[in-house]
């Protein structure tokens, strides 16, 4: 598929372009979050730490992946890195909190926790990114 097929199917700065992109960050951070859990790390962090650390390691690969992706490299990267990380460390605070929440109040299997907050966190990461971050218009 070229890229004007992609970009009449999903536009920059779209939710498909960022679920696109962000369907591949995910996964990134699936694998590492299950690595994590099946090392030492989990013992010495805690379920909320090696999800805090997935976090943190996953957002420098997505910035880059929504800067050159999703939206587009019009703004300096220095400028969008530091937006990117103020982004990403209010979804990192948030998300962590409201993952140890369902974590500690819910009966549901850890991976169907993983993918609310997730989804919830996603939502919230595209709507800041596209607005504040890349200030994408079409």
């Amino acid at each position: 598929m070229d890229t004007r097929q992609i970009a009449i199917i999903a536009p920059r700065g779209t939710i498909r372009r960022f679920a696109t992109a962000g369907a591949i960050n995910t996964l990134l951070f699936w694998i590492l979050w299950e690595i994590l859990r099946l090392s030492p790390a989990l013992e010495l962090f805690s379920e909320t730490g090696v999800w805090a650390i997935a976090w943190i390691i996953s957002c420098t690969i997505a910035h880059f992946t929504h800067r050159y992706f999703t939206f587009d490299g019009r703004k300096d990267v220095k400028t969008t890195m530091i937006g990117a990380f103020t982004v990403y460390a209010i979804g990192g605070a948030l998300s962590t909190i409201s993952y140890e929440f369902l974590v500690s109040n819910l009966e549901f299997q850890i991976r169907l926790i993983f993918v609310i907050n997730m989804l919830i966190w996603g939502l919230f990461t595209w709507a800041s990114m596209r607005w504040f971050v890349f200030e994408y218009d079409e």
